[in-house]
């Protein structure tokens, strides 16, 4: 039954991972309206489907077996940290601002791991890259959607009507590939989360990423994303930034480039962060006055606040564990 219970809260993780992460892909890649969102919701959940296969599973290893020893790790908790990670997200969810799921849980992790297991069990070296991790891909997303937008005015200035085709095709690539780093590295929690149920549920301490996973990982997010994730896609949607065709495609190919170079290093990141940061980068370029900067500083605080409250939430959780007599 604890198992099950595990297994459920797992399942939930990923629908708030479609609430939150995928109201912001939809954001973004509807925004443009080159594609419609029937074929965005298609695109997501194929390329989260086949972007474990193609770019591999080394985020899930570093979150499942990087954070806590996971030889000492029992099913008490495993669930006190997933129980702990989505009371922050519902939290943070309640602002209808995107915020950071890795943040939530690494932070999760570690507060649950300071109370239940002790101190020095917590591996803070690899908490510290994780969040070293999160704030360079958002300072170099933004860095590359500001770039990538000059660069695109300078060779697609003068661009003819004819050009409208080419524009489907390289928003279709530029969106597949987004959604390619988002399957490799964000979606890839919940990937290393149902490992880390599987193998302490089964007393064998041994992680391993199933092919089975990544279909339950992917029809628990598109039933969030579904149900909820319009509610987020509204907050990101015209109100940081205006987004035409041109923006779209340059915000897009920057989250991509930073997104799936941390994935295939293994390094756990945030799409939402990097997507958000990017189009901050593209605005700034195009138009600085017409950024919402409110909006920006509203998520910025959100995301630099996940962490310090998922810490506080885990100790709590882990000491309501302890007393119930749960470890």
């Amino acid at each position: 039954m604890v198992a099950l219970a595990a297994y459920v809260l797992v399942a939930v993780f990923a629908a708030l991972s479609g609430l939150n992460d995928g109201g912001n892909l939809l954001a973004v890649l509807a925004s443009s309206r080159i594609l419609p969102v029937a074929v965005v919701i298609v695109e997501i959940g194929t390329c989260m489907t086949v972007a474990p296969f193609l770019i591999g599973t080394r985020v899930a290893h570093t979150i499942g077996a990087g954070i806590l020893p996971l030889a000492e790790l029992s099913l008490p908790v495993v669930t006190a940290t997933l129980v702990a990670t989505l009371v922050t997200l519902l939290a943070c969810y309640a602002s209808s601002v995107p915020t950071s799921i890795t943040f939530a849980l690494v932070g999760a992790m570690g507060g649950v791991g300071a109370v239940m297991l002790g101190m020095d069990r917590v591996h803070w070296a690899s908490v510290g890259r994780v969040a070293g991790w999160l704030v360079l891909s958002v300072m170099l997303a933004g860095v590359a959607g500001y770039v990538a937008h000059i660069v695109a005015k300078l060779l697609l200035g003068r661009a003819s009507a004819r050009a409208g085709r080419a524009a489907l095709w390289t928003e279709i690539a530029t969106s597949a590939c987004v959604c390619i780093g988002y399957g490799a590295n964000d979606a890839e929690k919940t990937l290393g989360l149902l490992a880390l149920v599987t193998g302490v549920s089964h007393h064998r301490g041994v992680f391993h990423v199933a092919p089975w996973m990544v279909g339950f990982s992917t029809a628990a997010f598109l039933v969030g994303l579904l149900v909820g994730g319009w509610r987020v896609a509204r907050t990101i949607q015209g109100h940081v930034f205006r987004i035409r065709p041109i923006h779209a495609v340059m915000n897009e190919f920057a989250t991509a480039a930073v997104v799936i170079a941390a994935s295939s290093l293994g390094g756990p990141v945030s799409t939402t962060q990097a997507l958000d940061s990017s189009l901050v980068g593209v605005g700034a370029s195009a138009h600085a006055r017409r950024v919402r900067w409110r909006v920006v500083r509203k998520m910025a605080g959100v995301w630099i606040m996940t962490m310090p409250l998922a810490f506080v939430v885990g100790c709590v959780t882990g000491q309501l564990f302890v007393w119930g007599g749960y470890r």
